[in-house]
């Protein structure tokens, strides 16, 4: 029941669904009582504004025809009258009837005749009676005489103005052709510009590559020889051969990099700790704990300490190193 007179309550015209029925009820009723009896109501009003003013206070449609212009019609009113008037009406009627060819007057039309014979005015008009002008009617004159002056000045000013830009038009269009023309080629040499700085700067990034490439070939072609050569390379002297802003850790990156460093079956090349790249086999590693064994023999239980590797390792390497030619 509740979602039947909700959805009722929603579908009556004239109410919202939050309000209760009863009231949107009544408010219906209202309303559609008032729209039944607005034109008998309407009706009622006319007839008592027009049929109940006071004399002496003047009528609601002198109002109106004072407001829409009512002393020009009544001035045109006046002119038909005297225009329908003729001048020989006097002159007609003191002549009388004229004879016809036998010298006879005619005999008088019965009366019936006569009265549907008679002319009568060329315009029937209702002229209204001469009447006063209000404040109220004052006031409008006013108030229109000033609209029409303020329209007359805003076109004279508008027609001024119009003739000023006439007169200064072509100047404008030339001198805004000069400036279009100014503007383009200020974009045509900016743009240049901006193109030969491109220019340049593509062209410095590929001589960077170029001796970036450079440099790492010259790295790496030096610690190669040396390594074939000796079997141990000093990066610090790789470093100061290659020259600029080149030091240790850049040469151990390209280093490792290329792909140099690692294990390659049983030959392992390194970088140490004080900057050496070494490369070692496995009969060199033979070969030093030989020698290690046969120098010192390591501790009681026959082990040789990795510092005494190294040492001798070193030693040994640096010993082939000044051995070489």
């Amino acid at each position: 029941m509740a979602s039947l007179l909700s959805s009722f309550n929603r579908l009556l015209p004239f109410a919202t669904p939050g309000t209760p029925i009863v009231q949107d009820l009544l408010h219906l009723a209202a309303i559609c009582g008032l729209l039944y009896y607005a034109p008998q109501i309407q009706e009622w009003m006319q007839q008592r504004r027009t049929g109940g003013l006071e004399p002496d206070r003047g009528a609601p449609q002198e109002d109106e025809l004072a407001a829409n212009g009512g002393d020009e019609a009544l001035e045109h009113q006046h002119n038909i009258v005297r225009d329908a008037e003729p001048d020989t009406i006097d002159a007609d009627e003191q002549q009388g009837p004229a004879a016809n060819l036998n010298g006879q007057l005619p005999q008088p039309l019965p009366d019936h005749v006569n009265d549907a014979a008679q002319a009568g005015p060329a315009q029937a008009v209702n002229i209204p009676t001469q009447r006063n002008v209000g404040a109220k009617k004052l006031k409008s004159i006013a108030r229109r005489d000033q609209h029409r002056a303020y329209h007359e000045f805003q076109r004279s000013q508008g027609e001024a103005q119009r003739a000023l830009d006439a007169e200064g038009a072509s100047e404008r269009e030339a001198s805004l052709a000069a400036e279009r023309e100014r503007r383009r080629v200020a974009e045509a040499a900016f743009e240049a510009k901006k193109a030969e700085e491109r220019k340049q700067k593509r062209e410095q990034e590929r001589r960077q590559r170029e001796d970036e490439i450079s440099r790492r070939e010259l790295v790496i072609s030096i610690v190669r020889r040396e390594l074939e050569q000796s079997r141990m390379c000093d990066l610090f002297t790789v470093a100061n051969q290659v020259g600029g802003d080149v030091d240790e850790e850049w040469v151990e990156k390209i280093l490792g990099a290329s792909g140099m460093l690692g294990r390659k079956g049983s030959v392992i090349t390194m970088i140490t700790s004080t900057g050496w790249a070494v490369r070692v086999s496995a009969e060199d590693m033979a070969k030093l704990y030989h020698s290690v064994m046969e120098r010192d023999g390591g501790d009681e239980d026959g082990a040789v300490s990795h510092e005494l590797l190294g040492k001798t390792l070193e030693n040994c390497l640096k010993g082939q190193a000044g051995a070489a030619p």
